[in-house]
């Protein structure tokens, strides 16, 4: 058993490309299946045909948002990236190379990093259709490949692994509704905000907010940067008053939204959530930060379930 384990491991390391892959996928399956899962109860339409309804309504709303706001987005996004650029060169001129080393120097600073995570998802994008395929796939019949994993345990550990593959696609599912709905209320309150607040570029610093929340921690200081940056060209007066507007924004959704929303979830521990996007960071990159928590998330499941509880406290159910 400690050979096939060293092996597995070994695997893993070896295809760890591979094995981000298939988490993507398994985690947009999860959001496919929760979300076909509740038209099914509500609506009362059978699996499959609420599952193509979701899939086809995603698809038709990324094209939508794409053909209505993705123009407008995209030069707004353009222009970011130029003033962003602009302001950073002025403040090498007036404080020299010490203020902008911290924004750029060696391509290690936030100029850096963000050229970084743009050239990863570039990079990304060659593999998004797989993502998408397996997804569907796996939402459309998750019953067939958790009875193939399942089958590679031993008959008496069969129905407390399947439990347990149950409990991980129950936590995954929460915890991209709270994910989700973290972000909406971000985008729409910094939207609005900065829209009260005569801040140029206020969708793309919107989208921007949006999309970084889904990093704990990391995400939601990163994200006010390219606003304050912005306010800056209209005073110092601005800049506070953005910096107070993404403090009231993320306070909402720490403190009010994510706590009532991921309650069903597992709770990861600040420290185990910074150290796992470092590990995982380390492994994957850019896309193993991002995908850090929710992969965690997973692992304490199936420690707490198969080991704590099964090992540990005796508790499992085998049969």
């Amino acid at each position: 058993m400690a050979l096939v384990g060293a092996v597995v491991i070994l695997l893993i390391w070896v295809l760890s490309d591979v094995v981000l892959l298939i988490f993507l996928a398994i985690l947009l399956a999860a959001m496919l299946d929760g979300i076909a899962g509740w038209l099914h109860r509500t609506m009362r339409l059978p699996e499959h045909l609420a599952l193509a309804v979701v899939t086809v309504a995603i698809v038709v709303l990324v094209c939508g948002l794409a053909y209505w706001v993705g123009p407008r987005f995209a030069d707004e996004g353009k222009q970011l990236w130029n003033q962003m650029s602009g302001e950073i060169d002025t403040l090498r001129r007036r404080f020299g190379s010490g203020a902008g080393s911290l924004m750029s120097s060696g391509g290690g600073g936030l100029l850096g990093s963000a050229r970084g995570l743009l050239s990863s998802t570039l990079g990304v994008v060659g593999s998004a259709f797989v993502v998408l395929a397996a997804a569907v796939y796996f939402a459309i019949a998750p019953e067939l490949y958790r009875d193939g994993v399942v089958s590679l345990f031993p008959m008496r550990h069969r129905p407390r692994a399947r439990s347990i593959m149950d409990e991980v696609g129950h936590t995954l599912q929460w915890w991209l509704l709270g994910q989700a709905v973290d972000m909406l209320v971000v985008g729409v309150l910094s939207g609005v905000g900065l829209v009260l607040l005569g801040i140029p570029l206020a969708l793309a610093l919107a989208v921007v907010a949006a999309l970084l929340t889904f990093v704990p921690y990391f995400g939601p200081i990163v994200s006010g940067i390219p606003a304050v940056i912005v306010a800056l060209t209209l005073g110092w007066d601005k800049a506070l008053w953005v910096v107070g507007l993404y403090l009231v924004c993320h306070g909402v959704e720490g403190y009010l939204v994510a706590p009532y929303v991921q309650r069903r979830t597992v709770e990861l521990p600040p420290a185990l959530t910074v150290l796992s996007m470092a590990i995982f960071g380390a492994i994957y990159g850019v896309l193993g930060i991002i995908i850090a928590t929710p992969l965690m998330a997973a692992l304490l499941v199936i420690v707490r379930e198969g080991y704590v509880r099964d090992v540990l406290e005796g508790g499992g159910r085998t049969g």
